[in-house]
């Protein structure tokens, strides 16, 4: 089941904002970068990140993702771009191009309120 894979990614993403954010602080905003070999779903990692932090110190913050498309390269002619989906043909006729992603999943940043001392 493909929400599992997600809701995995959420907790762990949850321990890493609540291990890195300052003490008192409230976070607002947590920023992610995904690579495209990751085949995450963006809805149910959405839903994924609003169930592990219900209930939280994180309750209500906002997941931003920055999902990085596929790289295909054509054997054939050598041309190379980026697209969404893994298989593609190429305006060459090629119907195999290889496509290339990666496999990042980082916290790219974490915006957040500090409480007055």
């Amino acid at each position: 089941m493909r929400r599992v894979h997600e809701f995995s990614i959420a907790e762990a993403l949850l321990a890493q904002v609540l291990r890195h954010a300052p003490t008192g602080a409230q976070v607002r905003e947590v920023e992610i970068r995904v690579g495209a070999l990751r085949g995450i779903e963006p809805e149910a990692l959405q839903m994924s990140w609003e169930a592990v932090t219900h209930e939280t110190a994180v309750a209500g913050c906002t997941l931003k993702m920055d999902l990085q498309p596929w790289t295909i390269t054509c054997p054939e002619c050598g041309r190379s771009w980026t697209s969404p989906i893994p298989f593609v043909d190429c305006t060459c006729g090629n119907t195999a191009p290889a496509p290339v992603g990666g496999d990042e999943l980082d916290l790219v940043s974490m915006t957040v309120d500090e409480e007055e001392t």
